[in-house]
Formats: structure tokens, sequence, C-alpha cells
């Protein structure tokens, strides 16, 4: 299938219209930016990267989250805890290229089976908490985010509201996370209407969404604003070309896109991802993380358990959802066998940007944590259980760390 064919076959998925290069984790890091706050939301002048697996910029599905206990040991053997959001996506986020060079799921039949269980388990739980109509209450332990993630290097941004010509901020290589529909759809109604000023021709689609470095002919504009009509965000869209001599000094740092800029799937799942296939060439690792869903359904389950045993014994009065999930999490590991002792030599190298954001940020400490599930090095810091555990601590996810702290300037 060539590139326009298979660009346009998945742009009309996603609105939801009718119609080798190694994951070595490196101690550069590209930001990881939620388009959703008054830090970030705004304007973009951006220069797309395709997925190596799809030959694709987007990824878009709904992505189930549940904050969830969990354990560590530090190297004095001692159990630590801390909480940390764990995504569930969609099956859009697991798809890898066979040797034939298809694109095809990455899941196994087995893993199909465990992730829609671990679904199900979700589903039940926000089904008894009626997470929809009490979001506000329940959204600090559980929620659901309808996404779309790519990632690319920002020439400018404006701040929303800004009328100056000087950008707020420029030059920057990101992971663009997106919680508006419209963003999809205003991508697929911007191309048709600029193929219909080129005649028809869409040739130059490939002008914008390619992986060049530099030399680029195209670019991508976008806005993220508040809807001042309802909650939630609006999104428009617009695609440049023709601009070779705009674009003739910019270039997307070569040890920024050896992060892994061409598998957006895998920096969005970050230290979720299958840690074991990391040393695998880009497109062709198996991401899902077997150990943490099964650990994230064992959770679920004594969770679903203990509210609907309160809500049996409360015969139908009000229950307070957010003590049972603090006992629960509390409590989780009291019937669980001690965490194996590891050597700290086993951790892998640095955290990548989505486990310093997800979890709790690192602190300076000479001491190294070993998280056993990942075996990677877990966070420092973050909630514990003891003093004042009461809800949780505030969830980083909404958060970002737009604001710096990859070394990159305003």
């Amino acid at each position: 299938m060539d590139f326009l064919t298979n660009f346009m076959e998945r742009l009309t998925k996603q609105s939801g219209s009718p119609a080798a290069r190694t994951f070595n984790r490196q101690t550069r890091k590209i930001e990881r930016v939620q388009v959703n706050n008054p830090e970030t939301l705004g304007r973009y002048q951006v220069l797309p990267i395709n997925s190596v697996v799809t030959d694709f910029p987007f990824i878009s599905g709904k992505v189930r989250q549940i904050l969830m206990p969990r354990r560590r040991l530090d190297e004095s053997g001692e159990e630590q805890y801390y909480t940390t959001w764990i995504n569930l996506p969609s099956f859009d986020f697991y798809q890898m290229k066979d040797a034939t060079g298809r694109v095809v799921s990455s899941l196994t039949a087995e893993d199909e089976k465990l992730l829609t269980s671990a679904y199900s388990l979700w589903e039940e739980v926000y089904s008894e908490v009626d997470g929809k109509t009490n979001y506000m209450q329940v959204k600090d332990f559980i929620r659901v985010r309808n996404i779309t993630t790519f990632t690319g290097y920002c020439m400018n941004f404006w701040k929303f509201g800004s009328n100056s010509r000087t950008p707020d901020r420029q030059n920057f290589s990101a992971l663009f996370i997106i919680t508006t529909k419209s963003f999809i759809q205003s991508i697929e109604q911007n191309i048709g209407d600029k193929s219909a000023m080129e005649g028809g021709d869409q040739k130059w689609i490939e002008k914008v969404y390619n992986n060049q470095l530099k030399n680029r002919d195209g670019f991508l504009m976008f806005s993220i604003n508040k809807d001042r009509n309802a909650a939630g965000f609006t999104a428009s869209t617009q695609h440049e070309i023709g601009r070779s001599q705009m674009l003739m000094n910019v270039e997307i740092p070569q040890e920024d896109y050896d992060t892994g800029m061409d598998d957006a799937a895998a920096l969005y799942l970050g230290w979720q991802a299958n840690s074991a296939e990391r040393e695998k060439p880009s497109g062709t690792r198996r991401l899902f993380n077997a150990a943490l869903i099964k650990e994230a359904c064992s959770y679920l389950g004594t969770l679903l358990s203990a509210i609907r045993a309160e809500k049996a014994s409360a015969a139908g009065n009000p229950i307070d959802v957010m003590n049972i999930v603090s006992s629960v999490s509390e409590n989780y590991f009291n019937n669980l066998p001690p965490l194996e002792p590891r050597h700290t030599s086993e951790a892998t190298p640095a955290q990548t940007p989505e486990q310093t954001q997800a979890e709790a940020p690192a602190n300076d400490s000479p001491t190294t944590h070993i998280d056993p599930l990942m075996g990677s090095q877990a966070p420092s810091g973050g909630s514990g259980f003891g003093g004042g555990f009461g809800g949780f601590s505030t969830p980083s996810f909404g958060n970002s760390n737009f604001g710096g702290g990859n070394g990159t300037p305003f």
C-alpha cells in the first residue's frame, strides 16, 4: 500500500468519518505535552513525525485509567508504597510490522484476552460508582480519556490569548497528547480543503508528514483552546506547504529523534510498555506488558468486590466511595507475599519522561529504588500509605512539564 492510500485510510478511520531504529533508553528526553491546561493551550507550528509502524503520525483511541497502589524495594530491602495511574489503552496502541512489512496487532490471543478482561473490570468499577454522573467525585481514582497523540518538533508556540508576534516558546521536540476529538476531525477536513485547492492532488501531504530531519517544505499549524460554549476544548488546524525557504535552517535534532520519536505509542506507554523488548528495532516490538495488566486486574477485582460489598451492607443508602478506595489501597498488599529482593545492577537506565511524569518525580537521593515488577528504577517520593494517605496524591497525568524540564529554553 502506498503512503497516500495508507495515510488517508488511517485518517478516515481515526477521525470517525464514514467512508530500524532500536528503542534504547536515552539520557536525553523529549517532553510530554498535554494540551489541556492554561500553560499548553494555544497555537503550535509543528513538523510532525510519522510512526515507523504505521507510516502515519497520529494514534487515536480510548485510554481507560485507574490510580493504583504499587510497591517497590529500596536498597535496604524495605518495601515502599506509592500510587500511579495505570493506562489501559485501546488495541490500536499495540501494533507492529511483521516480517513482510504488514501492520499487524502485536497482541497474542492470550494478550487480547487479558486486556479485554482488564477493560471489563474497569467498566464494572466505573459503572458501580456511576463514573459518568459522578465524574468530579471519582476522577481522582478512575477516569477515561479519548486521546490523539503524536510526536513532532515545535518551531513556535503562542499561548492562548496571546496577541504578540513573538512566540512564547520555540524549538522543542515533544510527544503531544490532545484530548479533543475535534482535532483529528479538523485534520481530515483541512486536508480535504487543501487538496481541493491543489486540484484534487494529495501528493502535497508528504511534504508535511514525513520523517525528514531537515530540508522540509511544509508544516502543521494547530490551535487547541477552551470551548466557550461547552465543556472541553476546540481544535483548528492548517497545513502549510511551499515553505522551503522559511524552513531552510530548521533541523530536528538527531538526538531527539533517537529517543524514539518515530514510535509515539512506545513513548506514550513509556515505562508501562514491555521492557523486555526495548532492545528490538522500533516497529517490531511487542509493547504489551502482561505482568502490569495482570496486576491492574487484581487490583480492579479487589476494588470491585469491596464496592459491591459496601453497597450491599448499605441497603440502598449512599456510600463513601473514596473512603472505600482509600481503605482498599492501604490494605491491598496485606495478603500478598513479600517482594523478592533484587540487585541494583538489574535496574535499567534512567526513567523515561512518562515514568517521571506519570508517577512521582525523582529526587536527588543517592538511594536507588528498584521496581521489582518492571525491573527498572522506580521513582523516589510519591504518596505513601501512612500519615494522611487519605485520598490520593494529586494526579500528575493532568499536568505537564511544558515549562521546561529537558533543558529547552523558552
